[in-house]
């Protein structure tokens, strides 16, 4: 017993700084490896490439990844360092306005345990490691949340409005902040509906002027973009140029984006057969949605699913193979590594150590809270309302899972609540010995995981 009380001192020295540290230093130590693109790095590092030649020929996918690596690429290079430096420091932003966010709505053993599961969940890490876009809308999310927390709406909605540049998972933390903000403040939102008319221009006004920020820091740096950059909207997601073949006619030839070269790279707008240049955010907006969704349904897979009811995921996307065990110059002279990934690493992303508890301990604590509320009239707490809002970053996956494939990393913007979840149900638990061995159990496993596999990644 005294041994226990004595790790449990211990513990409590650790503070949010320490985390970070000591995930900032294990991020510092594996980002080289590989020293070359891997995942959707292949397409976000060509996106950008072109992007710095002020050129876009992928508009359904937002720029906003872009803005943040290319000032990094053009100070020090076209490297591993630029592309994943800042998708590191963002990922180190997350961490503490995850911890500041919790700490608001529970207390700050629940964020510092959050935030321990977070630092060590092999998703967070490799999304904060590679140059991803998850990370980078995760980090200014919670920001945004923070800044609503501490009644600057103005200020979140700028910033949410900025992330969406980034990636349209943005909106989750719309959706989240209003169910949250109607949740808490019910009492006040019914009297003032009950008395719109004295009250309806409070009533409207920060929602109204809110949504107006929002709209203008997504609406005005797109338009900035779309007429300083030429961004190209093709028939397909498929760029093509004209050529003459070996029989000097002229025709066109479709190329894959991920295999750009100094050839492409150097050609004029003239010589691409586009259907038309994106000169305004609605266009741009337009293609996002018509060209950058599609239906996937090649791969069958259960695996998000999986990711929170105990079942066989089948066929996965570990099975995909990016390149193979070999090093080579290409035709313009420079070194090229390829490498076929463990499936060992793929699969590790996704962390069953705690995934199902953690999902099944926020779905117990809304129902008892939701019992207690009917049956005793009970004021539901803000760490409860925090978890029913936090359905707002898991409930639009599961309606896309019926649309087309969707795989378990896609509950990274749900793990902050899951992790949350986990730590509450426990602290729940009367027994102080008891608590301490499930907390030091789960950590165990997963900081085991962890270390199973980084910070080798089996390169």
């Amino acid at each position: 017993m005294e041994i226990l009380q004595l790790v449990s001192i211990k513990l409590q020295k650790i503070n949010i700084i320490h985390i970070i540290f000591t995930s900032f230093s294990i991020h510092m130590f594996v980002i080289s490896h590989p020293n070359f693109e891997v995942l959707d790095e292949v397409y976000f590092t060509t996106f950008m490439r072109w992007f710095m030649l002020g050129i876009d020929h992928s508009p359904y996918q937002l720029p906003g990844l872009s803005f943040i690596v290319s000032p990094f690429v053009y100070v020090f290079g076209d490297n591993w360092a630029s592309w994943r430096f800042p998708i590191v420091i963002l990922g180190m932003v997350f961490l503490y306005f995850n911890y500041k966010v919790i700490e608001h709505v529970s207390s700050k053993k629940t964020a510092l345990i959050t935030s321990i599961i977070m630092a060590f969940s092999p998703v967070i890490f490799v999304s904060s490691s590679l140059m991803l876009r998850d990370m980078p809308v995760m980090a200014i999310g919670f920001f945004s949340i923070y800044l609503y927390f501490k009644h600057k709406y103005y200020l979140a909605a700028l910033f949410i409005g900025l992330s969406a540049l980034i990636k349209e998972t943005a909106i989750f933390f719309v959706i989240f902040i209003v169910i949250y903000h109607t949740l808490n403040n019910k009492e006040e939102l019914i009297i003032t509906s009950k008395n719109i008319q004295k009250y309806g221009l409070q009533f409207i006004k920060t929602p109204l002027i809110s949504l107006l920020i929002m709209m203008a820091s997504f609406l005005i740096p797109l338009a900035i973009y779309d007429n300083t950059i030429t961004v190209l909207e093709y028939s397909t997601r498929h760029p093509e140029y004209f050529a003459v073949n070996e029989n000097f006619e002229r025709g066109v030839v479709r190329f894959d984006i991920l295999k750009s070269n100094a050839e492409i790279y150097q050609k004029p707008v003239e010589q691409f057969n586009y259907l038309s240049q994106v000169t305004n955010p609605i266009h741009h907006l337009q293609v996002v949605f018509t060209k950058g969704y599609y239906t996937q349904q090649e791969v069958a897979t259960n695996e998000f699913i999986a990711s929170f009811l105990p079942i066989p995921s089948g066929k996965t996307i570990h099975d995909i193979v990016y390149g193979y065990d070999k090093t080579f110059i290409d035709e313009e002279g420079i070194e090229k590594h390829q490498k076929e990934y463990s499936t060992l690493w793929v699969q590790s992303i996704i962390d069953y150590t705690w995934w199902h508890v953690g999902f099944w301990s926020c779905i117990v604590l809304i129902s008892y809270t939701l019992f207690q509320r009917i049956k005793n009239k009970i004021q539901i707490s803000k760490d409860m309302t925090f978890i029913f809002a936090g359905f707002a970053f898991f409930i639009p996956y599961l309606i896309i899972d019926m649309l087309r494939d969707t795989f378990a990393y896609y509950m990274i913007y749900f793990l902050p609540v899951m992790g949350m979840g986990l730590a509450t149900i426990i602290y729940k638990i009367p027994n102080k010995t008891i608590r301490f061995l499930l907390f030091t159990a789960f950590l165990l496993a997963i900081i085991s995981n962890f270390l199973y596999i980084f910070p080798m990644w089996g390169f």
